[in-house]
């Protein structure tokens, strides 16, 4: 069980969400160190969701619907403002490049883990993603300390496989590339988040 539950952790990551559009866009855009910041981020906000989950706090979310929809409408507002950043992405000149990736050097890190705890934690996926997954594994009668394995372990799962994503999408081949049409790959990664605000919030008010 422990083995299927990683592998589920895994194929969460797989499935492109704003997470990954965001750990990919920091990691093109700032380079390693930021995508990885990024994608601690977005582990480190999965957290939050065990925790709730495993306390019991989705009774109620389920007794006051109307907690859960504000929390999908926040990270829908989110989204839309991640995106609507990049989508004013405008063509730089080497030189401008440079002096910006100097200029932010210094708290970019902070900034991508931010972003990466931020958009996860507003992001009502990753809710309905532990709700679906502890209501199958998980009964009266599973221990505690199972339980924060469980949670531990799709933690763990998220965080490598995001880390490796931004390790590779980082290499020189990618940003030499990413360098040469960076505005228009944030235009359409910002276009992308803005999708995913919409349907969040057309999602929403259908339900």
């Amino acid at each position: 069980m422990f083995f299927e539950i990683f592998l589920i952790g895994i194929l969460s990551g797989l499935s492109p969400g704003p997470d990954f559009f965001l750990v990919m866009k920091n990691s093109l855009g700032f380079g390693r160190r930021i995508g990885i910041a990024t994608a601690l981020g977005v582990a480190s906000a999965l957290l939050i969701h065990v925790t709730y989950t495993i306390l019991g706090f989705t009774y109620i979310i389920e007794k006051f619907p109307s907690i859960f929809i504000a929390i999908k409408l926040a990270g829908s507002l989110y989204l839309l403002w991640l995106g609507y950043h990049a989508i004013r992405a405008v063509k730089q000149s080497k030189e401008e490049k440079e002096m910006g990736l100097k200029v932010n050097t210094g708290k970019s890190i902070k900034q991508g883990f931010r972003e990466g705890f931020i958009c996860n934690v507003l992001n009502p996926k990753a809710a309905l993603f532990f709700l679906s997954i502890f209501s199958q594994f998980i009964s009266s009668d599973t221990a505690s300390w199972v339980r924060w394995v469980y949670g531990t372990e799709i933690i763990l799962a998220v965080a490598l496989w995001f880390t490796f994503v931004s390790s590779v999408i980082s290499y020189k081949k990618f940003r030499d590339f990413y360098e040469k049409y960076n505005h228009w790959f944030d235009r359409c990664l910002g276009a992308i988040l803005i999708y995913f605000a919409i349907f969040i919030v057309y999602s929403t008010i259908h339900s």
